[in-house]
């Protein structure tokens, strides 16, 4: 196993062979062999892998194989793994510790194949007295293949230098042998290939990062704010069409309704016949993804779902799940149309035009000009009391409507604080963020139970008039609607605690501080008279 690597570029005064002897030579080891590596660099959409500090290659040679690449030292798990074929998915890879690893990375994403690179190799041992490898150096020479019948690019020459574990000594007596060598990284490699196809590494993530200023004009904060999140809706049109896989329409749908959010909490900052008329748009794309977004999350749950019934309940649930296939399809034909309509693209095309505009001078919209960290923390302040009003209205007699309307509350706080993050110390922003979402994960566990529940009743009906009368299936069906409902009557008891928590004093007086509104200490003085009596 491969525990530390080290990158060195070599120079074209020597040719593979020759710099293979200098090599050999100076590490006193000797060539062990000779091949020839086709390479298929890998990510996700969103760069998990390198955003973690490693490189990922599907290699094939003599024998397939995944290869993690890292500079420096590494975590301790192998950095290869046998593979027949390119994988597309984690769970294409076999069970392992690099496996987990990249499963736990990528999450719900697939592969993507960035670039490919073919890779001449001339592997060099040093070995001990019993002839066990302890340093393993590679020189490699390498062509990249930018698109199909294009010509292959010659990226040079360059050393890889690897330390086998429980060989770190000998590893740190050989590096000091090519000091004179010019060192490099993988990092830099990786940027290197990827310029070369127009990629840029880590140039897109789901998460917010928007920069804004306290003296910004409201109306331009909310302009970069939307802008960003057409950004991301754009980008992951594409995908969503291609389903490449399901993160590219849950982001398109994050990105909405985050865009509504932004709308509906900044009311006054643009003129309210453009508010309203984009709103309605945004809140259309809304429900048209609904519909295989819902359906996504029920096959992905699928397995938990069988997991929770006997074996042969577990066989009986199969024809839900035809079922549900059968709709994902139906649905994602009419969101397909949906999303190559004219209206979804003269909605882009409109709203990007009126976002680009340059802002008014004399701006008809109430607070439009006023400093938008004046703004935010009014916004904040009052959305955070919202929270805790409604919170504390709600009793075991309340309907699961009332938590409803605080999940979405929640997440209009939640928002704000991430669209100004950037106004705060991001420690105090970033410890009530950690707050708030104790909280929404309770209430979103509820508001899926409860749905989940309506939902298979409301599945059962159609399963029925499509022809589906065998009774043990919809037993299946019933055993897990109990189990939702037993779920429920639980994630319910444990709202109660997760609120007091989020509603405490502690917890106010961090809100307080955030946007300035401490409470002043009431000082009295007492004025003490004395005299001759």
């Amino acid at each position: 196993m491969v525990v530390e690597t080290r990158y060195y570029h070599l120079g074209d005064e020597h040719s593979a062979q020759e710099w293979g002897s200098i090599v050999a030579t100076l590490a006193q080891g000797r060539k062990i062999g000779e091949r020839v590596v086709e390479q298929t660099y890998l990510d996700t959409f969103d760069w998990a892998i390198c955003r973690s500090g490693m490189t990922l290659v599907a290699e094939k040679a003599e024998e397939g194989i995944i290869r993690v690449m890292q500079d420096g030292k590494r975590g301790k798990f192998p950095d290869t793994l046998p593979v027949d074929n390119t994988p597309v998915w984690p769970a294409d890879l076999p069970e392992s510790k690099l496996g987990k690893k990249l499963a736990k990375l990528v999450g719900l994403r697939s592969f993507i194949e960035l670039t490919q690179v073919k890779s001449e190799q001339i592997i060099v041992a040093v070995e001990d007295k019993k002839g066990r490898e302890r340093v393993r150096l590679i020189v490699e020479v390498n062509f990249q293949r930018p698109a199909p019948r294009r010509k292959m690019i010659e990226l040079g020459c360059r050393l890889r230098i690897e330390c086998l574990a429980g060989y770190e000594k000998d590893f740190a007596k050989t590096l000091p042998r090519f000091a004179g060598l010019k060192a490099t990284s993988q990092g830099d490699y990786f940027t290197t290939l990827m310029t070369h196809v127009g990629k840029t590494p880590k140039d897109y993530s789901s998460k917010l990062d928007i920069m804004l200023t306290r003296e910004m004009r409201s109306d331009e904060a909310l302009k970069t704010i939307l802008l960003n999140q057409l950004d991301k809706i754009e980008v992951n049109i594409e995908g969503t069409i291609k389903d490449i896989d399901t993160e590219f329409l849950h982001d398109l749908r994050v990105a909405v309704r985050r865009s509504r959010s932004a709308l509906s909490r900044m009311k006054g900052v643009l003129p309210i016949t453009v508010q309203e008329r984009f709103a309605r748009e945004l809140q259309w794309i809304g429900s048209i993804t609904t519909p295989v977004r819902d359906l996504d999350v029920y096959m992905m749950d699928f397995p938990t779902y069988r997991a929770q019934l006997s074996a042969e309940q577990q066989v009986n649930l199969q024809p839900l799940y035809d079922f549900l296939c059968a709709q994902h399809k139906v649905a994602r034909v009419q969101l397909i149309t949906d999303l190559q309509s004219k209206r979804f693209t003269d909605f882009l095309s409109r709203w990007r035009t009126y976002l680009e505009k340059p802002l008014a001078q004399r701006p008809t919209a109430p607070i439009a000009g006023l400093d938008v960290g004046a703004v935010a923390d009014k916004r904040i302040w009052k959305t955070y009391r919202r929270v805790i009003t409604e919170g504390k209205a709600i009793t075991v007699s309340s309907p699961a409507e009332a938590l409803h309307d605080l999940r979405k509350t929640c997440k209009k706080l939640r928002y704000l604080l991430e669209f100004f993050a950037s106004l705060y110390p991001p420690q105090e922003i970033g410890s009530l963020v950690k707050e708030l979402k104790g909280l929404q994960q309770n209430l979103g566990d509820f508001q899926d139970l409860d749905v989940q529940a309506e939902t298979l009743y409301e599945y059962s009906s159609q399963m029925m008039k499509t022809g589906e009368n065998r009774p043990q299936v919809y037993m299946a069906m019933g055993v897990l609607v109990e189990g939702f409902m037993k779920r429920k009557g639980v994630v319910r008891e444990e709202f109660y605690e997760r609120f007091a928590d989020f509603s405490s004093p502690l917890i106010e007086k961090e809100f307080r501080k955030l946007v300035g509104y401490e409470k002043k200490k009431k000082i009295s003085l007492v004025v003490a008279q004395s005299g001759n009596q």
